[in-house]
């Protein structure tokens, strides 16, 4: 007989089915400099016209994220603790920083940006936050940032190019034992304008990029299955009805109110 899984606590079910309760389903209004981790330009393209409804998270995920952002809180704590000086919020007005380009279409928001670092005291960093279960802060001890987290690298390439900062602190830190990784990654003008040029491809796009993967089930199609588009763009099923998914409608591109 084959064992059966444990019961949830009621404890537990209230809490996860609190914390669905209480958060609104993110649905951007925008192209996150955080998502092009993804090497699918057709994702990002149906995320951004709202093909498909935003990703629905249970109580257990929901504490994770809200875990990531607790820990960016901490880190900074630690940092400014170390001598070095953060800024966490931008002056001019007093929220997070952000960047933005495309007529505000394509966005990011920065955990902060820092002066100071011991490797180069003299130089204004980006500060960039992650946290990392056991297997991937592992990878990253081994083959750096780059090879093991690329789309980390690409939201900070996009970030310095839009703050005209050369130099980003990367700082991770390992869920399991609380180990600390920092890494030092400089500017590439080429990456970035490579980056800025795919998002506006994506963004001025009047139909869907073609697919990575006609076979969502192959081997090397794995990420399909848990892309939040795949009933989209493998199984048929209908778009979402809004203005984005009209087939008349054009992005408004003005560089003067960031797309509001």
């Amino acid at each position: 007989m084959a064992e059966l899984p444990p019961i949830e606590a009621p404890t537990v079910s209230a809490v996860y089915a609190a914390l669905q309760h209480n958060r609104r389903d993110e649905d951007r209004g925008y192209l996150g400099m955080s998502q092009f981790g993804t090497e699918c330009d057709r994702a990002l393209w149906y995320g951004w016209r709202k093909v498909h409804d935003p990703e629905p998270l249970d109580g257990r995920r929901i504490r994770l994220f809200e875990t990531g952002h607790l820990e960016e809180g901490r880190l900074i704590g630690d940092l400014r603790s170390a001598g070095m000086v953060v800024a966490d919020a931008d002056p001019r007005t007093g929220r997070q920083f952000g960047v933005w380009s495309i007529g505000g279409h394509l966005r990011g928001h920065l955990d902060g940006q820092i002066d100071g670092v011991p490797d180069a005291p003299k130089t204004m960093h980006v500060l960039e936050c992650k946290t990392h279960n056991d297997r991937s802060f592992k990878a990253l001890l081994k083959d750096g940032v780059a090879k093991s987290k690329p789309g980390h690298v690409s939201q900070m390439q996009f970030y310095m190019h839009f703050t005209g900062l050369t130099r980003a602190l990367y700082v991770a830190v390992n869920k399991n034992d609380d180990q600390l990784y920092a890494e030092r990654v400089r500017y590439d003008a080429t990456a970035a304008l490579q980056l800025v040029a795919r998002a506006e491809r994506i963004i001025r796009a009047d139909q869907p990029p073609a697919k990575l993967h006609d076979d969502p089930s192959a081997k090397a199609a794995f990420a399909c299955g848990w892309c939040p588009a795949r009933t989209v763009c493998h199984d048929g099923a209908w778009a979402r009805v809004n203005c984005r998914t009209c087939l008349h409608a054009t992005p408004v591109v003005d560089e003067s109110d960031a797309g509001r």
